[in-house]
């Protein structure tokens, strides 16, 4: 097995899992919209609108730099440990990449559904670096999720994994913290023009 392949002839590689997930992703999101998973997603809701609240009140006592940074911190790490773990638990015949998929993409329609369809363009801004990422993670996920169901003789399960983990550490981490950048910025302007 050729583990010295380019970025971009794995990137190549995944492609068809990469297809497969968007459109799992984008059914996901349907589904959400529809509001097939109201029951799923009411309560979280209630939850992130009380914290909402009891951040505002934080915007009169620390500066707004510091309120990015741990907005920027928060968001960057939570979503580089999904994605990690949609590939890293993408052996276990993918089941926690496709259902990472469903619930993020049914979140994001359910929300579409009850705010309107201004979220898709709340999402834009930050969504453009971070929706790739968790798709190409998936896509990684899914495609060690195959290797593992090969033939012992046939499977290269260790080299996919490193090739999967270094795509990871130069590009999905990479569009992570730009999407982090963006969506903390976007989160604490909110915060303090409201």
């Amino acid at each position: 097995m050729d583990n010295n392949i380019s970025l971009r002839e794995y990137l190549y590689s995944l492609r068809f899992y990469f297809l497969f997930v968007s459109i799992i992703f984008i059914g996901a999101i349907v589904i959400g919209y529809n509001g097939v998973l109201s029951d799923v997603f009411s309560a979280p809701l209630e939850w992130i609108e009380e914290l909402s609240e009891g951040i505002k009140d934080f915007t009169d006592i620390y500066p707004a730099w510091l309120i990015f940074m741990v907005f920027f911190v928060v968001i960057f790490l939570n979503n580089a440990f999904t994605c990690f773990l949609d590939i890293i638990l993408g052996p276990l015949l993918g089941v926690f990449p496709l259902f990472s998929l469903i619930l993020n993409g049914g979140l994001i329609g359910w929300f579409a559904q009850k705010e309107g369809l201004i979220v898709f363009l709340a999402i834009v801004p930050h969504g453009i670096f971070e929706i790739p990422a968790f798709l190409l993670s998936a896509a990684i996920g899914l495609k060690l999720g195959r290797e593992v169901l090969k033939r012992k003789e046939e499977r290269h399960l260790k080299d996919e994994l490193l090739k999967g983990l270094r795509a990871y550490l130069i590009l999905v981490l990479l569009l992570l913290f730009i999407a982090a950048l963006i969506e903390s910025g976007l989160i604490v302007a909110a915060l303090f023009l409201i």
